[in-house]
């Protein structure tokens, strides 16, 4: 094979295009075809090298049933609450033809050094992690290091080599990683379950998935109990408005909205004509205050996704998509990012490379994994089209934008008095210096001389104008990200606010991933304007979740886990102790959940999406169960069949037409074919109905979609959850 030494370096990347980048810059060129990597001589290394790669999670935690056999089969209140003595992982059945290629090479007697080059955060050493630790019972007796890189640049993928870490310096995130995967476990599968057996209907619990539903649920419970106010205001002219002050003879009246308006339009048609009468203004203070306002900050992934649902109405999940698309190709950094700074290193740099980066961009405290999406300047943009060409140019003009100077202008204030003592009040900007807004606009932007105190204005005539609330605005995908980002700011708690103001609902790489699951699952919908709407379904999700601890769909106890996470991973926290608290709450909250008097749910399966199903092949009713719907004659409706997630609506085209719209599955030989489920009510069962074409190899027979027996599936996806705590879980 071309070999020049005797011992081998393994590099693990997180996906194959990412391969293909460390083999281009350390030059390696294979002499024979291989599967699943690819291994030849470096003369940059000067090493034999060995790349490699994951394909997202190739090891999970465990099913309930294979932690512990009794709790299999169908669910019930018995086998609750779920807490294994000690996880089991297991490799994903998508993936394991590549987990086994990654085993053959670890264990390769000729390794003497593993580089863990997956993506650079929490979860990314983490996923690296499980490989490792499934295939490694003891930690091996080599040399192990990790490449952390904000790019993948040929210098970024060098310096990253050349200044890779050891391995167990990141055991402290590796534990962050582990302790947010089995909190995520204890509390999705033990409240999923343990609602949906009180109910009836299927509830997706989750730490950061319900008090995200509970946030846009509350925002539409406002927007539908708002009631508009009519109010009505007094101008002069279009340039001054009347106030309510404390000098006017209105002042504190009941008669007001506010100090801006009356409740009754007589009111204001009154005040109208006393005012018409001497049809005069005399300025009585003036205030001229020059701000400066500087360019946004950069580009975190949460303000990006804002953006691009705003500018462009793309979801959150789709700007992420085209983000990593961006910086896997070397245009832009490392999107999944909290920071809006630039680090003084990264900075000093750019300086050298031409780009006067302002002091105000640059803030080493708070850069943790990584700095802000800047472009990497390399590459031809022009390459781009569509979408990426969009994202691409707003996180150049952000980034261009810094080094431009800033938006100057004087802001005017003005306080007329009529010869009543009524005082009208007036607001404009007036620009010196465009800066980094080459168009300012606004209707309070005006080219004209201030006035001196003790001038008089003459006016055209006053007049009514009608005014109204506005009521909350719905969220927006974008919006909801911010939110999301935010959520530990909405605290009413002071103190309790100040220790987690800086954490939100989720991570910047989990918060669009929400939203789809939302989706999903379908407590919400999102129009093509990317507003939000919860379901029938999804309202009534949350009362019913309240009932047992209003800390369960409040933004405390998400962002209270993600700080704890984040003290994990600069080992601030003991992950066992953590571990040990999120187990009680686990269990007092599951009981809890069993125990109560569930006479609010009586009618919860029988309105909107909780609506009960009548098994199409005996006419009893359909049950829940953990992958779906069931019934006692043997028939069953998955909730995922051949890769494709079933929706309920799927179900009810199966009730009431006998089939299912046409949808693209996977075989088990991995091979894509579209095709509809057709009901067997003979057999009690489905099959497929292929439409156009069927997976290579497959014979012209109808096929049966590949059922499990209620519990003798396994599953190695977790749902998410979340959990209970006090600040400062698992203090050392």
């Amino acid at each position: 094979m071309g070999r020049r030494t005797g011992l081998s370096t393994i590099i693990i990347t997180e996906k194959p295009s990412v391969a293909q980048e460390y083999k281009k810059v350390l030059g390696v060129k294979p002499s024979e075809k291989t599967d699943g990597y690819v291994e030849g001589y470096s003369p940059v290394l000067k090493k034999d090298v060995i790349i490699t790669w994951a394909v997202g999670h190739l090891i999970a935690i465990s099913s309930p049933e294979v932690q512990n056999p009794d709790w299999g089969g169908r669910w019930s209140k018995e086998h609750l609450p779920m807490i294994p003595k000690q996880f089991k992982y297991e490799p994903q059945k998508s993936t394991y033809k590549q987990f086994k290629i990654v085993k053959s090479l670890y264990t390769r007697k000729d390794v003497e050094r593993i580089y863990y080059a997956g993506d650079s955060g929490r979860e990314g050493i983490y996923i690296q992690a499980l490989i490792r630790n499934q295939i490694f019972r003891t930690a091996p007796k080599i040399d192990e290091r990790v490449v952390w890189i904000d790019s993948y640049t040929e210098e970024s993928i060098l310096s990253g080599i050349r200044d890779a870490k050891p391995y167990a310096e990141y055991q402290p995130m590796i534990d962050s990683g582990y302790a947010r995967a089995i909190s995520d476990w204890l509390i999705g599968m033990n409240f999923t379950e343990g609602f949906t057996l009180t109910s009836g209907k299927l509830m997706n619990c989750g730490r950061v998935m319900t008090p995200t539903l509970a946030m846009i649920v509350n925002r539409q419970k406002d927007i539908d109990e708002f009631t508009k106010t009519y109010y009505y205001g007094v101008k002069a002219d279009k340039f001054a408005s009347w106030k309510a002050v404390k000098e006017s003879r209105f002042y504190e009246s009941d008669d007001l909205y506010n100090e801006n308006g009356f409740l009754q339009e007589k009111q204001a048609k009154e005040l109208v004509e006393e005012c018409n009468q001497s049809r005069v203004l005399t300025v009585d203070n003036v205030k001229v205050t020059t701000k400066t306002e500087y360019a946004p900050y950069l580009f975190n992934l949460a303000d990006l996704q804002a953006y691009c649902s705003k500018a462009f109405k793309i979801s959150p999940a789709n700007t992420l998509s085209i983000a990593q698309s961006l910086y896997e190709a070397k245009y832009t950094t490392y999107p999944r990012t909290d920071c809006r700074f630039l680090s003084s290193a990264v900075a000093e740099d750019l300086r050298k490379k031409g780009y006067q980066i302002p002091d105000r961009y640059v803030d080493d405290s708070k850069v943790t994994d990584h700095y802000a999406i800047i472009p990497t300047l390399q590459g031809n943009p022009n390459n781009l089209s569509g979408l990426e060409a969009k994202v691409y140019s707003v996180i150049l003009k952000r980034f261009q934008n810094t080094m431009k100077p800033p938006f100057i202008y004087d802001a005017v204030s003005i306080v007329y008095i009529h010869q009543n003592k009524e005082r009208f009040f007036e607001s404009y900007r007036i620009i010196k210096q465009t800066g980094f807004k080459e168009n300012a606009e606004g209707d309070d932007i005006a080219d004209k001389p201030v006035p001196r105190k003790g001038e008089t204005v003459s006016v055209d005539a006053f007049c009514v104008y009608n005014m109204e609330t506005k009521p909350p605005v719905a969220y927006t995908t974008g919006s909801l990200i911010l939110a999301m980002e935010k959520a530990g700011r909405l605290i009413d708690d002071e103190e309790l606010r100040e220790q987690i103001k800086t954490c939100g609902i989720g991570t910047s790489a989990t918060r669009a991933s929400i939203i789809e699951k939302l989706k999903e699952k379908e407590f919400i919908t999102v129009d093509a304007k990317q507003k939000i709407a919860p379901t029938e379904f999804g309202k009534k999700v949350i009362p019913i979740v309240e009932k047992y601890d209003e800390q369960l769909i409040s933004p405390l106890k998400t962002a209270e886990m993600e700080s704890s996470l984040n003290a994990i991973a600069t080992g601030a926290l003991d992950k066992e102790n953590y571990l040990k608290e999120v187990e009680t709450y686990v269990a007092d909250t599951t009981r809890k959940i069993l125990s109560e008097n569930h006479e609010h749910l009586e009618n919860f399966n029988n309105k909107g999406s909780g609506k009960e199903h009548i098994c199409p092949c005996c006419g009893s009713a359909l049950k829940y169960g953990r992958y779906g719907w069931y019934c006692t004659c043997k028939f069953s409706f998955e909730l995922e069949i051949c890769g494709h997630k079933m929706k309920e609506s799927d179900l009810e085209d199966l009730i009431a037409k006998g089939k299912t719209k046409a949808y693209t599955f996977k075989s088990q030989a991995g091979k894509s074919f579209k095709a509809k489920l057709v009901l067997d009510k003979s057999n009690h069962k489905t099959r497929f109905e292929f439409v156009d074409s069927k997976p290579k190899g497959s014979s012209s027979k109808k096929a049966e979609p590949k059922q499990s027996s209620w519990g003798a599936k396994k599953s190695t996806s977790s749902s998410s959850g979340w959990g209970k705590k006090k600040t400062g879980w698992g203090k050392k």
